[in-house]
């Protein structure tokens, strides 16, 4: 494996991906980033097995080849180069880091030990606007749940019906629905989505459209923008039936001037 790749794309990338690295101690290669190239593509890629993530940075191609090395060490490392090119080079184990008058060797841990991640969103794909998609989450993530004791609670509920994408939360006190629409779809989807990966796609969008995707068999969602790929287990288990909880219709409206309301709250609060 060789490559040279810009300081400032490399710190990027793996600075987002050191989020997604675990440090269990039953899997050691948890904690690691994965560097990946191929003929035509440079990635790199973390996972905790909860959620995962992967990459794509340009870079100049010399060799295949891939290795994972320690996260946190990596991170550190790139971050603190200068600006300008970084050349990377793996033998056998080690990675080799050059730029400008700076080198040092990393001891990484061989990619086959790496859990195989999604890499692309797949054939059957949804595409939401960036922006539906970050409203949506804003309107029901704080109705999730903490408590694990109730895990379908602790994730959004996520339905793909009648050219809608519905998102739904309950903590069992509040709960929130907020629909999208999205056209005309192939197939109805029902799943439940963790807190976490959910907070991750909003940290990760921009202006672009999602691409989403459902793989029932592998029990998980991939998420794909321009550059990244990020894939999400599903929560197992039957989501309460909401629509018996929201009222089909109101009899009383009424419109309130929403900076008066809020600071009616916040002095009621105050007591």
């Amino acid at each position: 494996m060789k490559i040279q790749v810009l300081q400032e794309n490399l710190a990027k990338a793996i600075s987002t991906c050191s989020r997604f690295a675990s440090s269990r101690v039953q899997l050691p290669v948890l904690a690691n980033i994965l560097l990946k190239i191929t003929k035509s593509k440079f990635s790199v890629a973390a996972t905790n097995l909860e959620m995962s993530i992967s990459i794509s940075i340009g870079a100049k191609i010399e060799k295949e080849g891939q290795i994972t090395v320690p996260a946190r060490v990596l991170n550190d490392l790139i971050s603190n180069l200068s600006a300008g090119t970084v050349d990377l080079e793996v033998e056998k184990e080690n990675l080799k880091i050059k730029s400008l008058s700076f080198e040092s060797s990393l001891s990484g841990m061989n990619a086959s030990d790496f859990p195989l991640i999604p890499e692309e969103v797949g054939v059957d794909v949804l595409k939401i606007p960036s922006k539906e998609i970050l409203d949506a989450l804003i309107c029901t993530l704080f109705a999730v749940s903490s408590d694990e004791t109730r895990p379908v609670l602790t994730g959004v509920l996520m339905i793909v019906k009648d050219s809608n994408l519905t998102m739904v939360a309950t903590d069992g006190f509040r709960l929130s629905q907020k629909k999208i629409s999205i056209g005309k779809v192939k197939e109805e989807k029902k799943i439940i989505l963790p807190k976490s990966s959910l907070v991750e796609l909003s940290r990760l969008t921009s202006d672009e459209d999602i691409q989403f995707s459902f793989k029932k068999s592998e029990k998980q969602v991939v998420f794909g923008l321009t550059d990244i790929v990020l894939g999400s287990r599903i929560i197992e288990g039957e989501f309460p039936d909401f629509e018996r909880i929201i009222p089909k219709e109101t009899k009383i409206k009424v419109n309130l001037d929403r900076e008066e309301f809020l600071r009616g709250v916040k002095l009621a609060s105050v007591f």
